[in-house]
């Protein structure tokens, strides 16, 4: 019996050169792969770790990149946390980019862009931005869905009678209040009626902020006419004269008690001026919902509604205990006179209302306080994030996506101490040892053999 020949030891190396070529060769070709074409698969129960489908179609109507900046500290945990709240974002939309930013390396742009807490993000998208500090699917795809709406809003404010203005720079004016609509994307004009005779139908809210004289019989009627046909209404009032805009909305209801509302829990914040009042609680309506800032207002005026059987009013704005409608100057040690008409707090300073005319909604917002939105007040509290949280909700872009909560059935492993004892001495000292054991014996056997 002839024996094989046996390879040739340059032969034997060529194959194994070629073969760690060869996977070399595929190694890399699979990492190009990777980087090129991505395929994840969520096996998670109810698929957590993925966007829910109303998400998804909210991403196909993105045309242009999206940015988010999160202002974190420089900690690989924080951000680790953050990154993986938006990769699934990423995942369908490589446009999408996130950056990290430093707020204690750039603190000039962090108050730029409104930060007040560590991990907050900024969401940009067609030049409009909008703050999140709840980093949820919900909160991210409805800011997402605001920003895309918000770039249709027309917001027109009243001009020619005296009116706060929203591009205005005195102290009483709403100009930086309306500098920040136009960042968040609303597109804002002026409208004296006295030129044009009707109001825009393009208009999602109209601004009345304060009139100093009587509006004429032409304007009123443009107006009556804007309010029949269900428009949005935000009327910024103070005390004194209401010039018979009143009349304009008696289906409401509305009185408008004498006086100056002072509040005796100003003192208690370090507020010397006892005309302003503080609201730091908030009904659960879509306008304030989540909201838990403190806010002030300066000089208001105390309402009181009753509507008719159509419409529908919530108290949105209340004062706390300890306040009042004062009457008489504002001047000396102040206490409330019941005989004087003075009614003791909570006092309502807003009111909600909404209707349903013609297959929609119309909202109202009236508060009896402009100053709480003016150029000298809006950095003071929540004042500027209420502001808002009103005009989102007036001109309808509360119509938010309903995204449920996905939760697993069993995401919890309860052991008891022995349990947890057995299982740790089992992988730390008995399955090496098995292990251990299994490779002698193999060596051993092949010895023999």
């Amino acid at each position: 019996m002839t024996p094989k020949p046996t390879r040739k030891p340059f032969r034997q190396r060529l194959e194994g050169l070629l073969f760690y070529l060869l996977l070399l060769i595929a190694v890399g070709l699979c990492g190009w792969l990777s980087q090129r074409y991505q395929t994840v698969f969520d096996w998670s129960d109810r698929a957590r770790n993925s966007l829910s489908e109303a998400s998804q179609q909210l991403l196909t109507r993105l045309e242009a990149p999206l940015q988010i900046r999160s202002f974190a500290p420089n900690n690989p945990s924080l951000r680790q946390r953050i990154a993986a709240v938006i990769e699934p974002y990423q995942r369908l939309r490589p446009d999408i980019t996130l950056e990290f930013i430093d707020p204690s390396q750039q603190p000039e742009l962090t108050r730029e862009a409104g930060i007040r807490r560590a991990g907050e993000l900024q969401i940009r998208y067609q030049g409009r931005d909008e703050n999140l500090s709840i980093l949820n699917e919900q909160q991210i795809s409805n800011s997402i869905q605001r920003l895309i709406q918000q770039g249709q809003r027309w917001i027109a404010a009243l001009d020619g009678h005296g009116e706060r203005r929203l591009d205005g720079k005195a102290n009483h004016d709403l100009g930086d209040f309306g500098a920040q609509l136009q960042r968040k994307g609303y597109r804002i004009q002026s409208l004296p009626l006295s030129e044009q005779q009707a109001i825009p139908r393009n208009t999602s809210l109209l601004l009345l902020a304060g009139p100093r004289v009587d509006y004429l019989p032409g304007e009123l009627t443009a107006i009556r006419h804007y309010l029949e046909q269900g428009g949005n209404l935000l009327w910024l009032t103070d005390p004194g004269p209401q010039y018979a805009i009143p009349t304009l909305l008696q289906d409401l209801g509305l009185t408008i008690l004498p006086g100056t509302v002072v509040d005796a829990n100003a003192a208690g914040l370090g507020l010397d001026n006892p005309a302003i009042a503080l609201v730091t609680r908030f009904p659960d309506h879509p306008a304030t919902q989540q909201f838990k800032l403190v806010t002030l207002y300066p000089f208001a005026a105390a309402l009181k509604a009753d509507p008719t059987a159509d419409w529908q009013a919530t108290p949105l704005l209340q004062t706390q205990a300890g306040s009042w409608n004062e009457t008489s100057p504002l001047t000396g040690e102040l206490q409330r006179d019941a005989a004087q008409g003075e009614e003791s707090g909570p006092l309502t300073l807003g009111y909600a209302f909404s209707r349903h005319l013609d297959s929609k909604t119309q909202r109202v917002i009236v508060v009896g306080d402009g100053d709480f939105l003016s150029n000298s007040y809006l950095g003071n509290g929540g004042n500027l994030d209420l502001g808002l949280n009103l005009v989102r909700w007036l001109s309808s872009d509360d119509n938010l996506l309903n995204i449920p909560a996905r939760t697993a059935t069993d995401t919890r492993l309860d052991l008891s101490r022995t349990a947890g004892a057995v299982i740790g001495f089992g992988f730390l000292l008995i399955l090496p040892l098995l292990l251990i054991a299994t490779g002698l014996l193999i060596r051993w056997r092949r010895h023999r053999a």
